[in-house]
């Protein structure tokens, strides 16, 4: 038998290099990725060109936020904890006017392969406090175990600390200057459980040749005094009296007292819960009397007397039965609770989305209903100024603060962001694992459009001014909270999106179409499903019902688009029944009257189309089978059939869409890769077999973006828990990769170019967004721009790439009128306000903190000073306040005069004090009271005058 020799002209093509890694090699990379190991030194083998980490904003937190509102001294500017930022906004506008951010962070790649990119990863702020030192300073404690000390009024960092754990709470007090108390989370996974401890807000003096070494400010220092004050315990919350004398620790069975004059003796004094059934939430003390109140699972309010009475001496061990008393109104857990300055009411609140205000003295009851989610936390604000009634800022679950005024009862001004999905709190039915969730742009206002608090509602959420642009409820729905947690309620949810190209012509009405999808499903009952057309107009901000279309499937809609026609779209929408259904406008008049109809109905071979897309003019329209197979139909006609395309070789199809900018390419991405064909000639150029979970077409380009199913995806309940336990959901599942294609259209087949990056979860959702005009390749020169949104198995979304920057274009920066914090006193009202003088652009507190750094003097101050000697010596003595009345202003405790003489080694220590603390501002300062500078200018100035007037 004669053996058969190859040709060298025969001979087989060489094998193409792979394009992506192996089961095993893709596992181990999540790995590394997830748990901060080094990175594979096989990535260099991988044909994909691995590029840097994008930028990432998270935009809301799934979970509810525990840091309750701060405000400034003056209650000019409130702080808003949000994801891995704090928010500065103004009261009286509630205006951003600064975000104080963390910025991500990624692990440090492997020397070994230092082209390998990490995911980026993003902490989560814990606690918001003024500084006990200092209150034009601010304490931000995050999970990632770090407190930052901000300078809000210049928006400049000043120091971070390291604590080496998750901050899980945190509490301090102004007559406990520069100690601040913190629950530092564990290593052992129980929820909740953290250490408590006592650390000092200065850093540790590090001397280098007697000098102290300067550092920046983003490096991580340790603290000057660390105490730790308990053991692992589960920790609800921290807690200080309101004269600092008492510490609390809340855990779901009892509280834990400590008394701060003899703080390292720890927890000293333990008080039970009332009954073996009653688990605790939260606590308050009362502002003046000695007890404080606790909030339980079972809505009760008990009010706790002779507890606190002891003082340093107090017995130690368990309190045997303590007086108590109990306020009952809530059907849920109490979550919030906060006394009144003046101390008269106690406020409370809950599940319900209700206000309580109890009138303690006589037990009386008002309310505040319907506030539009459960309430988290309360915070009292004195009246200003500006406002002089008292007002309640209630935290609400979604995220978004109300002020609610203590005489009117009624919501005057809220702050918003983006509302966070609350279709997963305890009172409603958890939503179907494999349900859709609208996510989408708007093609006018450029806001992304997203579920709001409520499932059957929208939000329109502007990413560059960080506001809820609108709100529309697309189908009523109850929102009262039942009292049985076992029966939760079954919302009505909004579970597609879609809008039509705007009209060219927008001098005469501007307007588009938007199209949603809305169901309930309930066991037992008939599934309610609604498909309504919505118009607006260039004349308006919301949008006008204009079509209800009951039942428009007999089962699940799998696809809703638009075509890309402006002034006759029409709306394409598949169903798990098997039918693709077209529908139009009945008018060739785009008014607000217009009704819409059914224009055609499909189908083929009885298969179950799951995606749809429409070309760039048009005139077709592609569908996907779950048969492995890709039919592609025209207009035309009503709607007739093309050509059908095997796709047996990509597994289960779940993605379709047309690419190239003349829309001649078709791909189709299923469970085993991905295949395009090229429609000018019907034959398959170019395959990959990346397996994508999600697919997007990038925007004005030919480029897909698709993430790659990975195993270990955080579930909602998941990144609850990390969450709890203060580590990010970045940290509690392994990362998904990000591939951008650009897909090879030849005659002959080849492979797809791909470009790989790393991202912190795995979506279940991606939208491509536009890039901007001005924008820049986030990861480097070479890579593709990319920007786009993603939502994470839990419902929150993100922003990626130039979309994250963009999104985050409200960086620190200093206050408008940022000066006046003070609280206005006698000597202002009579005088007016010095900091009026001040040059403008120039505060009051940036002149302190120069002062405290450099040491040199200010000319806005010594302007001040000037100003008010100047008041004093040329208004007529009868109409000046009597001088016990300036006593204050006059005489103050002052530091010593920098001029005096100090040991080398102290001036090194004291040039690493605080660069932004106020002069003298820090208790416990020695020295004889001297004049303050205002009282020693014009002191001098009326001893002047009157020596001048004994000369002359």
């Amino acid at each position: 038998m004669a053996t058969a020799t190859a040709s060298p002209q025969q001979a087989p093509a060489p094998r193409p290099p792979r394009q992506r890694l192996n089961k095993l090699e893709r596992t181990q990379l999540r790995r590394d990725l997830a748990h901060h190991d080094k990175p594979p030194a096989h990535r260099d083998t991988l044909q994909d060109s691995a590029t840097a980490a994008l930028d990432w904003l998270p935009l809301a937190d799934h979970a509810a936020h525990p840091c309750p509102v701060v405000f400034t001294p003056d209650g000019s500017y409130a702080f808003v904890a949000s994801g891995a930022a704090v928010k500065v906004y103004s009261v009286q506008s509630t205006e951003l006017m600064s975000t104080l951010s963390i910025r991500p962070y990624a692990d440090t790649a492997s020397p070994s392969s230092p082209t390998t990119p990490a995911a980026l990863r993003r902490a989560t702020v814990s606690a918001v406090l003024l500084s006990p030192s200092n209150p034009r300073q601010l304490v931000v404690a995050a999970t990632d175990g770090k407190v930052r000390l901000w300078d809000y009024l210049e928006g400049r960092l000043l120091r971070t600390l390291e604590l080496g754990a998750p901050v899980l709470h945190a509490t301090a007090n102004a007559a406990l200057p520069d100690q601040l108390f913190v629950a530092l989370g564990t290593a052992s996974g129980t929820p909740g459980e953290a250490s408590v401890y006592l650390v000092s807000l200065r850093a540790a003096k590090h001397l280098v040749d007697g000098v102290v070494s300067a550092a920046d400010p983003t490096t991580p220092v340790q603290p000057a005094r660390r105490v730790r004050l308990a053991t692992p315990r589960v920790v609800r919350a921290l807690a200080l009296s309101p004269d600092g004398a008492v510490l609390a620790s809340l855990n779901p069975r009892a509280v834990n007292l400590a008394r701060t004059a003899d703080i390292q003796r720890g927890f000293t004094q333990s008080v039970p819960a009332a009954g073996d059934d009653e688990v605790l939430t939260t606590i308050a003390f009362h502002p003046s009397e000695n007890y404080f109140a606790t909030g339980n699972a079972k809505g009760q309010i008990r009010l706790w007397y002779d507890v606190l009475g002891g003082g340093a001496g107090a017995t130690e061990g368990a309190v045997a039965a303590p007086s108590t008393s109990v306020l009952h109104w809530h059907a849920h857990a109490v979550s919030a609770l906060a006394f009144t300055p003046n101390g008269a009411y106690l406020l409370s609140g809950g599940l319900e989305a209700v206000l309580v205000l109890w009138q303690l003295h006589s037990g009386h009851q008002e309310y505040v209903p319907r506030l539009g989610a459960p309430v988290v936390t309360l915070t009292v604000l004195d009246g200003t100024r500006d406002n002089p009634e008292q007002q309640v800022a209630a935290r609400l679950g979604d995220g978004s603060v109300v002020f609610v005024g203590s005489q009117r009862l009624k919501v005057g001004k809220t702050i918003s962001g983006l509302k966070a999905d609350a279709s997963s709190r305890p009172t409603f039915a958890p939503a179907r694992p494999d349900a859709p969730t609208p996510l989408a742009l708007d093609p006018s206002t450029s806001s992304l459009v997203l579920p709001a608090a409520h499932p059957s509602s929208l939000q329109f959420y502007s990413p560059r001014e960080d506001a809820t642009v609108l709100e529309l409820e697309v189908a009523p729905s109850n929102r009262v909270t039942g009292a049985d947690l076992d029966r939760p309620l079954e919302p009505t949810r909004v579970e597609r999106v879609a809008f039509s190209t705007p009209e060219e012509d927008r001098d005469k009405t501007g307007g588009y179409w938007m199209a949603t999808v809305d169901s309930w499903v309930r066991e037992g009952f008939a599934p309610v499903r609604q498909l309504k057309l919505w118009r607006k107009d260039g004349s308006g901000n919301g949008f006008v019902l204009s079509t209800r279309i009951d039942r428009p499937h007999d089962a699940p809609i799998t696809a809703m688009a638009f075509s890309p026609s402006s002034k006759s779209p029409l709306l394409l929408t598949t169903s798990a029944d098997g039918s693709i259904k077209l529908w139009a406008p009945t008018s060739a008049s785009p008014a607000s009257t217009t009704s819409w109809a059914c224009r055609a109905a499909l189908s083929h071979r009885h298969s179950t189309p799951v995606a749809a897309a429409w070309s760039t003019d048009g005139s077709m329209f592609a569908i996907a089978h779950h048969l492995r197979a890709v039919t592609l139909w025209t207009v035309a006609g009503g709607g007739s059939l093309i050509h059908s395309f095997p796709a047996t070789s990509v597994g289960r199809v779940r993605h379709v869409a047309f690419v190239e900018r003349e829309g001649t390419g078709l791909v189709v991405a299923g469970a085993r890769g991905t295949l395009m064909w090229d429609l000018l000639t019907l034959e398959e150029v170019s395959a990959t077999t990346i397996d994508f979970a999600t697919l997007a077409v990038a925007p004005g380009s030919s480029a897909l973006l698709g993430t790659e199913d990975g195993p270990g995806a955080p579930a909602a309940s998941t990144s609850a828990s990390a969450s709890a336990s203060g580590t990010s959901a970045g940290d509690s599942a392994a990362a998904a990769l990000l591939y951008t294609l650009a897909p090879a259209a030849s005659t002959s087949q080849s492979q797809a170019q791909v470009e790989t990056r790393p991202l912190p979860f795995a979506p279940r959702q991606l939208l491509a967004l536009p890039l901007p005009a001005s924008s820049t390749s986030s990861a480097s020169s070479s890579s593709a721009p990319v920007s786009l949104a993603a939502m994470d198995p839990s419902g929150s979304v993100s922003l990626f790439g130039a979309a994250a920057s963009l999104g985050g274009s409200v960086a620190p920066s200093a206050l408008p009128h940022a000066s006046g914090l003070a609280k206005e006193g006698l000597f202002d009202e009579i005088f007016g306000r010095a900091d009026s003088a001040l040059p403008k652009g120039k505060g009051k507190g940036k002149a302190r903190a120069e002062e405290d750094k450099e040491g040199e003097e200010d000319k806005g101050r010594a302007g001040v000073v000037g100003k008010g000697a100047a008041v004093l010596l040329e208004t007529p003595a009868h109409v000046l306040p009597p001088v016990r009345l300036l006593w204050r202003e006059l005489l103050r405790a002052e530091p010593l005069p920098a001029a005096a003489s100090k040991p080398a080694n102290v001036e090194a220590e004291e040039q690493e004090e605080d660069q932004g603390e106020a002069a003298g501002a820090g208790a416990g300062a020695t020295g004889p009271a001297a004049f303050s500078a205002l009282g020693q200018e014009t002191m001098r100035g009326i001893f002047a005058a009157r020596l001048m007037g004994a000369a002359q």
